[in-house]
C-alpha cells in the first residue's frame, strides 16, 4: 500500500464518490449492507477481506472502502473509523462505538463522507485516510472503518426499559508501523474442576496472533478426560486478555485431574500452562474421617458393655 504525504491524502479525500455501481449478489455483511474493502484496479485471484496496511510513524495512508446497500430502498449510514477489542469472557472481536474513546485505527481515521446515501441496490466507494503520528508504537494497530445505520432500526426492552438498537457491519483494519516486533502469548490462571477448566489468554507482544489452543486433560492412573471448548479462533489484538472456559466430561467423583494448555501462533510464538487439581478428595476425606471417628466411638460403647462390674453389696 502506498504511502502520502498529508497535502496528498486531503486532495484524495475531495473525490469522495468515485461512482455508484450494481451492489454483487453476494456479499459479506448482515444481510441489508457490506462493508468490504475497494478492489484494486486490477484485482488478484483472492479478493481482499480485511486491510492489511503498513506504514512508518509520522505518515499517511490511503486507502477507499466499499458500502454496499443490499435492499431494494435508499439507505444512510454513518462512516467512522474504530479500534479493536477482544471481550474479556470469551476473547470474541468487537469494535468500539463512535462514541466511545478511541486511541489507535479510530483516533487516526479520517473517512471522506462522514454520512452517506446509498441508492438501493448500490454500492459507492468511499475513501479514507490513516494518519500515523510520529510517536506511534511500532506494532499491529487494529481496528476497523465501520458503516453503522444512521438511526436505531430496532428496539431491546429489559428491565422496563425499551433501548433503540443500532445495527453495523465493519471491514477490519490491519495497520503494522514500522520498528521491532515482539510477539507474544501467555497462558495464566489454570483452574479445574469436576465440570469445567478455566483460563485466561493474553497477547503480550505488539502484533495481533490468531493463535490454536490444545487442551489436554488426564485423571487418576492416566484415565482419559474430555475437554469440549469454543470451537472458534480467536483474533488477538496487542494487550488482549481474555478469559476461556472448557466442559470437562469423564471426571470421575474422586480423581486428580491434570491439565495441560498449550497455545501456538504463527512465527514459532507458544506458550503453555500445566496444573493439578484434586477434584473430590477433600469431602472425600471428610466423610472417611466421620467414617472412622464413628467406627471408634462404636468400638469404645462396645469395650465398656463387655467391662465386668462389681456386684453391689446387700
Amino acid at each position: 500500500m502506498a504511502i502520502w504525504s498529508r497535502t496528498g491524502a486531503v486532495a484524495l479525500a475531495a473525490a469522495l464518490l468515485a461512482g455508484l455501481a450494481p451492489a454483487p449478489a453476494q456479499a459479506a455483511g448482515n444481510g441489508r449492507w457490506a462493508v468490504t474493502p475497494t478492489p484494486p484496479a486490477t484485482p488478484g485471484p483472492t479478493p481482499r477481506q480485511y486491510f492489511f496496511l503498513e506504514s512508518p510513524p509520522g505518515q499517511t495512508v490511503i486507502d477507499s472502502v466499499r458500502v454496499a446497500n443490499l435492499t431494494d430502498k435508499p439507505m444512510t449510514l454513518r462512516l467512522y473509523g474504530a479500534d479493536a477489542f477482544n471481550t474479556s469472557a470469551d476473547g470474541g472481536f468487537g469494535l468500539r462505538q463512535e462514541s466511545q474513546t478511541q486511541q489507535g485505527i479510530g483516533a487516526w481515521t479520517r473517512v471522506g463522507l462522514a454520512d452517506v446515501v446509498v441508492p438501493a441496490k448500490r454500492q459507492a466507494d468511499i475513501p479514507f485516510t490513516i494518519t500515523v503520528p510520529a510517536n506511534a508504537t511500532p506494532g499491529d494497530h487494529v481496528g476497523g472503518v465501520v458503516a453503522a445505520e444512521a438511526a436505531p432500526s430496532g428496539q431491546l426492552d429489559g428491565g422496563g426499559l425499551t433501548v433503540g438498537v443500532t445495527h453495523a457491519v465493519a471491514a477490519r483494519v490491519y495497520l503494522r508501523v514500522s520498528g521491532p516486533t515482539v510477539p507474544g502469548l501467555a497462558v495464566a490462571d489454570l483452574t479445574a474442576d469436576r465440570g469445567q477448566l478455566t483460563y485466561d489468554l493474553a497477547n503480550t507482544g505488539n502484533t495481533h496472533l490468531v493463535p490454536d489452543v490444545a487442551v489436554t486433560v488426564s485423571g487418576l492412573f492416566g484415565h482419559s478426560v474430555a475437554a469440549t471448548g469454543p470451537a472458534a479462533r480467536l483474533d488477538l489484538v496487542p494487550g488482549a486478555r481474555t478469559r476461556l472456559r472448557a466442559a470437562l466430561g469423564g471426571v470421575w467423583p474422586v480423581d486428580a485431574v491434570t491439565t495441560t494448555v498449550t497455545v501456538t501462533a504463527e512465527g514459532g510464538v507458544r506458550a503453555t500452562s500445566t496444573t493439578t487439581t484434586l477434584v473430590g478428595v477433600w469431602p472425600a476425606l471428610a466423610v472417611l474421617a466421620t467414617l472412622l471417628a464413628a467406627a471408634a466411638y462404636l468400638l469404645r460403647r462396645r469395650h465398656r458393655a463387655r467391662r465386668p462390674r462389681p456386684r453391689g453389696l446387700a
